[in-house]
């Protein structure tokens, strides 16, 4: 490692395990360095690490790292720091970070061991690893990161680099458990019998693996890995000595143990609970799937790496308490961290015996909110790959006389996303069980998630204005799904209902109505005459989103059936209108501040004698239309919200880049003193958004629309605010660019604005949260 810029004295100091400096310096000048024999030289030792003493040599300013093996006599296949300079040569033109090795000496004559050097990196390495002083943001961040390596070593073909040869390519963990059982007992006299157990054990569950041989790192940690020093990028992974070939479960494990040491002294851990920002380790273990294209082992597979992990991270530990004895431990701390080896090893014995009869798949680890979680790190994964890369040419088609058709790009996402198992994943738990008989397969019906476990999931899809369609998640179509699924009968769910389910049409919701405020459900003027088994519909309705497109094969339309009825809210009915039916007419699409949004659209639609059957056509029964408009606009409302969070949040995004990319009078925007006090503020607004959506989705999982009426009508308020208040500021940042068709930040801000009138007017839910307000404190009076 190198250490910190600012903590150089503190991470190197005056060598503990001393080296004949005059004959290093004779070595280096042989080499091809340039380095000056007239400057002053100065030799540091690293005070990180437990193996292989580490060097810092300084001359004239350059920074060389010299890494060699222990003095004293070595366990046979230890401290071999030739393993080290071969693969961390091998790796130096491929995606994994390591430092620039330069030369390996074995004549032990020159410092009496074998060593090489290397260039210093500068950077950072977090030994605490709950990282205290980062954000929680920067915290995700690099664990994501150290996945990411992880993966990239993981996919590298070891031909290809020239490693085939670097070790065994069969029974990797048999091997494993036999090297490290065997260095056990070599180092320590007074043994452990829960580490003989957890050997036992091991070996008789060593079942191989299918997985494909791969470059391990063998000691994979987070203190193995420089960051950069004001970033979360990966710069060099160092300490390669447990190198090899094997499976690849037995780094990832290894890089999970963390989780698992949370209560074993001396060692280090994760602060428990896990500070904000830190995966949990289904989290990490599935980003890292992610990254990899590998499924999730089950759970007994999982623990038996975890195990297996354990079990050599014991032996390790053991061996530094027994150099600690003989004097020629690398780190001051040696015999604090050998003592705590027993504990350790208890601890690996109780978690592999506690799968010794459970064949549960690894998903039975992780808690409802985790699965949640997996869904978000597939779903981000799934945006960033597939979504984002395919909105310019969305986009341009969107200009093109063809705009009205469906371009085939965004037909072939939504069939990757229904492979990918990320489909439909809007419908609640109650509403699918209620699709049991109709014979769906199980991937239509969608993951069951509750409106707070599919709220960050709606926020990322917010993120684009396509991305609510690839996954089958978008309005008004979830809108009226749940309408059909909660309302329809069963003739008329097999004809409308499983088609939306399965993307192969679209369809609309026809309330509002030009002539009226519609705002007022009361105003609804459109008619539905019921005579007899037939029903006859007539009126206007307009801003009807997605009528324009061509695949619209349904109109839920919401009329005065009862216009006599003395109950107010028992006059409207709700009737599904095939959109091909003699008299519908679509008139004309509408334009949102001159976007129109093709080929979704917003449509003004006639319905001039529109004739249907009664049976085929009605919801739920006459005047029951306002009773189902509640149930819909509920979730509805709270779905845009949500959206609303991922376009204000990829504002700042672009708002960020901007700002530290274009220069100003000198000086990068974000160097400037107006456009930190603006970003903070519209963090601090999102967030308060962003907490009110949550609180009110908590609500309505509990206790229904109207338990979080007043919560709905909070967030709905403070959503396009906020989303507003950030897409704006993002706008302003990136000037004329703000305000083109060059970034996606106008359409984001049309939409945004919209939904200040949408779904009700701010004005209707404060009204609403004001009643609520008074009622409240008259009954506390």
């Amino acid at each position: 490692r190198m250490c910190r810029k600012d903590d150089e004295a503190g991470m190197a100091s005056t060598p503990r395990l001393a080296i004949d400096e005059t004959k290093l310096k004779e070595y280096l000048l042989s080499l091809p360095l340039d380095l000056d024999v007239q400057s002053e030289w100065q030799v540091l030792q690293f005070n990180h690490g437990q193996s292989n003493p580490t060097y810092l040599v300084i001359c004239d300013g350059r920074k060389l790292v010299v890494r060699k093996q222990p003095p004293g006599k070595l366990l046979q296949s230890a401290h071999a720091v030739h393993r080290e300079y071969r693969v961390m040569k091998a790796l130096q033109e491929t995606r994994v970070p390591v430092p620039r090795v330069l030369s390996i000496c074995k004549d032990v004559n020159v410092i009496g061991t074998e060593f090489f050097v290397m260039e210093y990196v500068q950077g950072r390495i977090f030994q605490d690893v709950g990282l205290p002083h980062l954000s929680a943001e920067e915290r995700r961040r690099v664990y994501h990161a150290k996945a990411k390596v992880l993966a990239s070593l993981h996919s590298l073909d070891v031909d290809c680099i020239g490693l085939g040869d670097y070790g065994p390519r069969h029974d990797y963990c048999l091997r494993q458990i036999r090297r490290w059982k065997k260095q056990y007992l070599a180092s320590v006299s007074d043994r452990h019998q829960d580490m003989l157990d957890l050997a036992r054990w091991l070996e008789e569950n060593c079942t191989g693996s299918s997985s494909k041989v791969c470059l391990l790192h063998g000691d994979y940690r987070l203190d193995n890995i420089l960051f950069q020093e004001e970033g979360t990028e990966a710069l060099a992974v160092v300490d390669w000595e447990l190198s090899t070939l094997g499976d690849p479960w037995s780094d990832v494990a290894y890089m999970c143990l963390g989780y698992h040491l949370l209560k074993v002294p001396g060692l280090p851990f994760l602060p428990k609970p896990l500070p904000q920002g830190i995966p949990t380790e289904a989290e990490l273990l599935e980003h890292y799937c992610q990254l990899a294209g590998r499924e999730v082992p089950t759970k007994k597979e999982w623990v038996f790496y975890l195990g297996l992990g354990l079990f050599r991270v014991c032996s390790i530990v053991a061996g530094v308490g027994a150099r600690a004895a003989k004097g020629n431990a690398s780190a001051a701390n040696a015999a604090e961290l050998g003592a705590s080896a027993n504990k350790l090893a208890s601890y690996a014995l109780r978690l592999v015996m506690s799968v010794q009869k459970s064949p549960a798949p690894a998903s039975s680890l992780v808690s409802r909110a985790d699965a949640s979680m997996h869904l978000r790190l597939k779903l981000e994964h799934f945006m960033k790959s597939k979504v984002y890369p395919a909105e310019q040419t969305l986009y341009a088609h969107a200009l093109t006389e063809e705009r009205w058709t469906i371009h085939p790009l965004m037909e072939n996402l939504k069939q990757e996303a229904q492979r990918s198992g990320l489909w439909n994943l809007w419908m609640p738990a109650d509403t699918a069980e209620g699709l049991s008989k109709l014979g769906l397969e199980e991937k239509w019906i969608g993951p069951r998630l509750t409106n707070e476990e599919y709220a960050p999931l709606c926020e990322m899809m917010g993120r684009s204005i396509w991305g609510p369609e690839v996954f089958n998640c978008n309005a008004p179509d979830t809108g009226n799904m749940e309408i059909l699924a909660r309302y329809g009968t069963r003739a008329q769910q097999h004809r409308w209902l499983i088609p939306l389910l399965q993307g192969r049409i679209r369809s609309c919701f026809g309330m509002t109505e030009p002539q009226v405020a519609s705002s007022d459900a009361t105003n609804i003027s459109s008619v539905i005459r019921i005579q007899g088994n037939k029903c006859l519909v007539e009126g206007t309705k307009w801003w009807t989103s997605g009528a324009m497109d061509p695949r619209c094969k349904l109109c839920i339309f919401m009329g005065k059936s009862d216009k006599e009825s003395t109950l107010i809210h028992k006059q409207q009915s709700m009737v599904l209108v095939p959109m091909d039916s003699s008299g519908v007419r679509v008139v004309r699409p509408l334009t949102v501040f001159g976007y129109d949004d093709a080929p979704h659209g917003h449509a003004e639609v006639e319905f001039k004698d529109v004739l249907l059957d009664a049976e085929d056509a009605i919801l739920l029964g006459a005047g029951r239309g306002f009773e189902i408009a509640q149930g819909r606009l509920g979730p509805g409302r709270l779905h845009h919200c949500m959206r609303l969070i991922g376009m204000a949040e990829r504002s700042l995004e672009l708002m960020v880049e901007r700002g530290r990319s274009r220069v100003a009078f000198g000086k990068p925007l974000a160097a400037l003193g107006s456009f930190a006090g603006q970003l903070a503020e519209c963090r601090i607004q999102l967030n308060a958004a962003r907490l009110l959506v949550v609180q009110a989705a908590k609500v309505l999982d509990r206790e229904g629309f109207k338990g979080a009426k007043g919560d709905i009508a909070a967030a709905k308020v403070a959503a396009p605010r906020a989303a507003l208040r950030c897409i704006d500021q993002a706008m302003q940042v990136h000037g004329g660019a703000g305000v083109c068709q060059d970034t996606i930040l106008p359409s984001l801000w049309a939409a945004a604005r919209t939904l200040r009138i949408a779904d009700g007017p701010d004005e209707v839910h404060l009204a609403t949260l004001a009643k609520m307000e008074l009622r409240f404190t008259r009954s506390m009076l």
